[in-house]
């Protein structure tokens, strides 16, 4: 999988708290930090919508897909993976 960014962040018109574990809400503003949570600090539960949230957050941190697409995509993969705060 190819994650090159470009340095000039793309963000969300507004943030989706999520809660990873036992630790605090935290903030995702953009593509790529919800790729982030994604790759590195998601819970087992990996369904469609996982998928569907990594590919459109993936698209959108490269500038090829609306960012508010893959902000949907990304509050429904937190939905099923019960982690939307």
């Amino acid at each position: 999988m190819n994650m090159t960014l470009r340095t000039s962040e793309v963000r969300w018109l507004a943030p989706v708290y999520v809660r990873i574990g036992y630790g605090l809400p935290e903030a995702v503003r953009s593509p790529r930090q919800a790729l982030e949570k994604l790759l590195y600090r998601w819970p087992q539960s990996r369904g469609d919508a996982y998928e569907r949230a990594m590919c459109s957050c993936m698209a959108s941190a490269e500038r090829s897909q609306a960012r508010e697409t893959a902000r949907e995509d990304f509050i429904q993969a937190c939905i099923e993976a019960r982690i939307l705060d």
